[in-house]
């Protein structure tokens, strides 16, 4: 695209940082991240959401808490979806406690868990 005077907009980077991540390339989506930065593109739910997913997935969840803190410190308004992925990938990965806390958080900011979030939240239990 670039060679063509054509600069990605960020619905661009997002398509392509999803399907590295399918691939389970999630490395390769946060250099593309970079790129989209160093590109002044910045990222916008929708990229964090899939950073989010990415990484879930991969299990690595140390990594997701510290993207998802990084959403709620740089004023970006989180929803339901932001809450239930990484619900969803720490119980998967059998986190139950740290679980139940990221549920009541969603709950004391006035969001209301869905139907997915409250049974993923309590089946592991």
């Amino acid at each position: 695209m670039r060679k063509q005077g054509i600069e990605p907009k960020v619905v661009t980077y997002n398509t392509l940082m999803q399907g590295m991540c399918q691939l389970g390339r999630v490395s390769t989506t946060f250099e593309l991240r970079r790129k989209m930065l160093a590109s002044r593109k910045f990222p916008n739910l929708v990229t964090y959401l899939i950073l989010l997913v990415g990484l879930c997935k991969s299990g690595k969840l140390e990594e997701a808490l510290k993207i998802f803190r990084a959403m709620q410190n740089s004023g970006l308004e989180l929803n339901i979806t932001s809450y239930t992925i990484v619900i969803d990938g720490l119980c998967k990965a059998e986190h139950i406690e740290d679980a139940k806390e990221l549920f009541r958080e969603l709950s004391v900011n006035v969001l209301k868990p869905n139907v997915c979030t409250v049974i993923i939240g309590f089946c592991k239990e």
